[in-house]
């Protein structure tokens, strides 16, 4: 993209020219103190006789650094402390004229976010207004402390009106320090990010740069009630300067109320064409109708800042509001709005990637068709990067892409927002926060809890109009639930908040937000830690109301499953499409199948503790997950009351697993059809995964395979390859035109009859078939063998396929297993099938095994060819180094973030490479002795067999430019225990208990050996290029874990 034809190369420039060609007209409408409630207006000269005044006297001072004449001057930055008004804008422009620029700090600004901000961006003076002048003295004080030096400046405020003003008073032009061209590229004001993940982050922002991105807003007049401090406010402030259009500022001297709002735009000599706000400003106009209106007379109203509720949007736009969204950072500008047709256009929270900025802008896949933004090198309006490899940005920020325009998306927050929950789910608060607080006038804020818990809650802070009602919290909640019942309608079941789970803060209680009005989600959960802490030990025990002693196991079933039945029904955490559940529960019936989601598994759990007299047995967190079922619950909890031994019997697990082979295995189809089948075919399941991103990729551009087709869980067919594509692209994977034509990509459902597909496609895929590979499981190492009964149903349903398919030599089915199924073997484990049960753990290996054992079968009592591939640890590519960073290897290197060291461990890792271990299955699909037998099953193994020493790694890791101690094992979980608790800042810490048992008492960990000698023969990969991990690969996978931000 060419550099936009500027008017003027800086800001001392443009205001010269204003000046110059435009005196007379109107530059500013405000107010200050001094002058009442009045609306004032400097005109451009004015404006550029306040900056020579305040310029002239800020150089009597002598903060500029002396030089020889000639000479260009060093930068030197200026921190500045003041209220945001008109003079602070005034202070940025004689700063700049003077070769200086000002770090901009927000008021809201604790003193350690001072002092961060001052020492990091060395900043050697501060100019402060007379009432922050505790908060000066104290950051210098700390600053010393540290040895840095700063030089504290009373901020000077000359009168802007009356007869000192600037139409009054004598001044005489100040000559600036630096000519346009050599401004241009200097630094010309410094702003900060909001703080709401941390310490905030200074960004430079350049002449050059502030001026582009003003180029690209519209050149109207403009009403602004957004701090100058603020990224956003701080370029609409310059917008209408570049343009030679009038700025309404809100006066900061007049409370921030609707009435006010309304009146210093009725009473503006230039009437503003367009209002720019921040959600809370436009949540205030909206509750009255004066309010609505008065937005609806501005051609366009653009907010920028944090999300608006959906409903308050859609109230605005029905009230004749033009309302417009602007996407954007400090760090790179303006670059995405919802600007479109008004009249025909109603979408107004949809940003749209359109015009210029489209070809700079990348879009990283997250996963449920959510997407990370990423501003390419070369927008005019990016002043720093992230991302070494392209010096891009990656701004954390996540968005929706639109289900019929994939070139527009919706912002949902932060990544950083996530709440990784007990059991493995993740919450996003931010909408559901918006949702609850832009429902309600009763409510003001909303802060949603859950990290590292089973389920969330929500703190609420009672606005003005609530604060009466809500001296009785009952009636309170009462009278807001409806809006909660609206945010967990369109909340995923795991995030819906209970209504035990809500606590009402006093009216008035001080909640740490940002200036763009947004929550400081960090300082929020310190502060509130001890009440969020209370309101969990106050669900765990519950009412204190007297509990039932139940003698019986048949009147202990039929109280469970009233239990359990209310749970489903109750119309506080119903979800959307249950309001009609009347099924027949019955005693054996599994209730994950039935419908219950881990939310209610955690009612149900509560429900128990509460109601029912155990004596003195424990219940488990996870006991739904255990028992899932009324009559394993009824028989666990009766055993439990008598003392008999409460947990079943590892005999009664292992027959249950023996049962479900049996079960699936007696449905194999053996029927003979006889019709031919040609071309190499491959369907796939699991490809919008790691493994199966690579397959894909792979399988593609192999010559003998002509056609691959994709199953997987998609609102669409045309969803489901864009799913495909994105996961490609995550990987940095680029298929040619060729090899993405081989794609075809289906939604379905394999756990249902036909795979979920037509009668049509069901055919299509029955008959052209020639191998399938299924490697999609869900990842759950919480629920029972039991749970999984319908995803091992999936996996009968493919196999069932092959069988169904035309010849004799039927299709090929392969099945990512897992280690897991034989990870309790105390020998080493060869390719051969389990003959016992024990040897597979947790529900998740134990459902592996369950597959395992019914693909023998098959090959034993039917034509199935069929192999079982047994997956171990899979580790970041060989090309590209990527490898997922939420597994719990990645994330014990991101802890270096924050302990700054790494533990030596006693373990000889055998990690394989992902793009290997695809190379490997798709050698073993390709074998020809596979494809010789008519019927046949196998086991395969695939892992590294070489393995690594934990010293390679560290000095891989080491070498890719990771900085670290290394400590002792239990020394490095000591100082994980003790650490940062923020998982978004620091996500190791929720694997905690995982590290703790792994690492933490210092034993060595005996290590099961998986034998890979079938998979050698079968496999030119296995034999010849897969290696002991060293150290070059090691660093590989760094350098792409620092160029995407991962670790730092």
């Amino acid at each position: 993209m060419s550099s936009p034809a500027l008017v003027a190369q800086s800001v001392t420039e443009l205001i010269a020219l204003r000046a110059k060609t435009q005196p007379d007209d109107p530059a500013v409408h405000t107010g200050a103190a001094e002058i009442g409630q009045e609306l004032q207006t400097l005109t451009y000269l004015d404006l550029s006789k306040a900056v020579d005044r305040l310029a002239a006297h800020y150089a009597s001072l002598k903060i500029q650094p002396e030089v020889v004449t000639g000479d260009l001057p060093p930068e030197r930055i200026v921190a500045v402390l003041t209220t945001s008004s008109i003079n602070e804008t005034i202070l940025e422009a004689a700063l700049a004229k003077l070769g200086l620029a000002g770090l901009l700090l927000s008021t809201n600004n604790s003193t350690a976010a001072i002092v961060h901000l001052c020492k990091i961006t060395k900043s050697e003076i501060l100019i402060y207004e007379d009432k922050y002048e505790a908060t000066a003295n104290e950051a210098r004080d700390l600053l010393q402390k540290e040895g840095i030096d700063i030089r504290l400046v009373p901020e000077t405020k000359f009168p802007l009106w009356g007869p000192q003003g600037v139409r009054e008073a004598d001044i005489p032009p100040y000559p600036a320090r630096l000519t346009p061209q050599q401004e241009a590229g200097r630094t010309v004001a410094i702003l900060h990010s909001s703080g709401s993940t941390g310490f905030p982050k200074p960004v430079a922002i350049t002449h050059h740069a502030l001026l582009a991105n003003a180029l690209h807003l519209l050149p109207v007049s403009t009403f602004l009630a957004l701090p100058l401090f603020h990224a956003f406010g701080h370029v609409a402030s310059f917008v209408c300067l570049y343009h030679g259009k009038a700025l309404i500022i809100m006066p900061p001297n007049i409370p921030l109320t609707s009435a006010n709002i309304c009146r210093v735009i009725r009473e503006s000599p230039t009437p503003p064409v367009q209002q720019y706000a921040v959600p809370y400003v436009l949540k205030l106009l909206a509750e009255t109708d004066e309010g609505i209106q008065t937005l609806a007379k501005s051609s366009a109203v653009i907010y920028a800042g944090a999300a608006l509720p959906d409903n308050l949007g859609d109230k605005l736009v029905e009230g004749g509001v033009n309302l417009v969204s602007v996407y954007g950072s400090t760090e790179c500008g303006a670059v995405m709005t919802s600007f479109r047709d008004f009249k025909t256009d109603k979408s107004w929270n949809w940003l749209r990637n359109e015009g210029p900025i489209a070809q700079y802008l990348e879009t990283l896949p997250q996963g449920s068709n959510t997407f990370e933004i990423v501003v390419k090198d070369g927008w005019p309006g990016k002043v720093t990067s992230n991302r070494a490899s392209d010096n891009a940005w990656c701004t954390s920020d996540l968005v929706l892409q639109h289900p019929e325009h994939p070139t527009w998306f919706k912002y949902l927050g932060r990544m950083d927002d996530t709440l990784n929950m007990l059991l493995g789910e993740k919450t996003n608060p931010v909408p559901i926060e918006s949702a609850i607080r832009g429902h309600s006038p009763l409510i003001q804020e909303c802060i949603v809890f859950g990290d590292g818990k089973p389920q969330v809650g929500a703190l609420i802070l009672p606005s003005e109009q609530g604060a009466e009602l809500s001296k009785d919290p009952k009636a309170f909640l009462d009278a807001v639930w409806p809006v909660i019942e609206q945010a967990n309608a369109v909340a995923p079941t795991h995030s819906r908040i209970l209504p035990e789970m809500v606590e009402i803060l006093p009216y008035g209680t001080e909640i740490p937000v940002a200036t763009k009005m947004s929550i400081i989600r960090p300082a929020c959960y310190r502060k509130f830690a001890n009440l969020i802490d209370s309101i969990y030990e106050r669900f765990e025990r519950g009412s204190g109301e007297p509990k039932k002693n139940i003698t019986t196991k048949p009147d202990l079933e039929s109280f469970l499953t009233s239990i359990i039945l209310s749970t489903i029904s109750d119309n506080k955490t119903q979800a959307p499409g249950k309001e009609d559940v009347k099924a027949e529960l019955g005693v054996d019936t599994d209730l994950f199948s039935f419908g219950i989601d881990s939310l209610q598994a955690t009612r149900i759990k509560n429900a128990i503790t509460k109601t029912l007299d155990l004596g003195n047995a424990k219940v488990g967190q996870n006991i739904v997950y255990e028992y899932p079922s009324v009559g394993q619950l009824a028989e666990y909890l009766f055993n439990a009351r008598q003392g008999n031994g409460a947990d079943e019997s590892p005999e009664k697990v292992y027959a249950k697993m023996w049962e479900m082979v049996d079960r699936y295995a007696r449905q194999l189809s053996k029927e003979e059809i006889t019709i031919s089948s040609k071309g190499q075919v491959v369907v796939l399941t699991g490809a919008t995964g790691s493994l199966g991103a690579h397959l894909l990729d792979q399988l593609t551009r192999r010559p003998d395979i002509s056609k691959v087709i994709c199953l997987s869980r998609a609102k669409s067919h045309a969803d489901s390859f864009r799913r495909l594509q994105d996961s490609l692209a995550q990987r940095h994977r680029t298929l040619t035109p060729a090899a993405e034509a081989k794609i075809i990509s289906y939604a379905a459902d394999v756990n249902s009859e036909d795979l979920g597909l037509s009668p049509e496609l069901y055919e299509s895929l029955r008959n052209e078939a020639t191998a399938v590979i299924h490697n999609a499981w869900p990842v759950n190492f919480v629920i029972s063998v039991e749970s999984f009964d319908e995803h091992i149903r999936g996996a009968f349903n493919l196999l069932d396929l092959t069988l169904k398919a035309p010849g004799q030599v039927k299709p090929a089915f392969f099945f990512s297993s897992s280690v897991s199924a034989q990870l309790a073997s105390d020998v080493a484990v060869t390719e051969v099938f389990p003959a016992k049960a024990e040897t597979a753990m947790m529900g998740y290996g134990r459902s592996k095994w369950v597959v395992e054992k019914i693909m023998e079968r098959a090959g034993k009592e039917t034509k199935a060819r069929c192999a079982v591939l047994r997956i171990g640890q899979l580790a970041g590519d060989t090309e590209n180094g990527i490898w997922n960073e939420t597994e719990s290897w990645p994330l014990m290197f991101k802890s270096v973030n924050e302990l700054h060291a790494l533990p030596m461990i006693s373990e000889s890792p055998s990690w394989l490479p992902v793009d290997q271990a695809a190379s490997t299955i798709i050698d073993i699909v390709s074998s020809t002795t596979l494809a010789s037998k008519p019927s046949s099953a196998s086991v395969y193994h695939i892992v590294n067999p070489h393995l690594s020493s934990w010293s390679d790694v560290l000095a891989g890791l080491a070498a890719g430019g990771l900085k670290f101690d290394t400590v002792p094992q239990t020394e490095w979980v000591a100082r994980l225990s003790q650490s940062n608790s923020d998982v978004a800042v620091n996500p190791a810490y929720k694997l905690l208990d995982f590290y703790q048992a792994r690492f933490g008492s210092g034993d060595v960990i005996s290590e099961v050996e998986f034998k890979v000698e079938r998979t050698k023969e079968e496999s030119e990969t296995m034999r010849n290029q897969v290696k002991k991990v060293g150290p070059e690969l090691v660093a590989l996978w760094t350098k792409a874990w620092i160029e995407s931000g991962f670790l730092a």
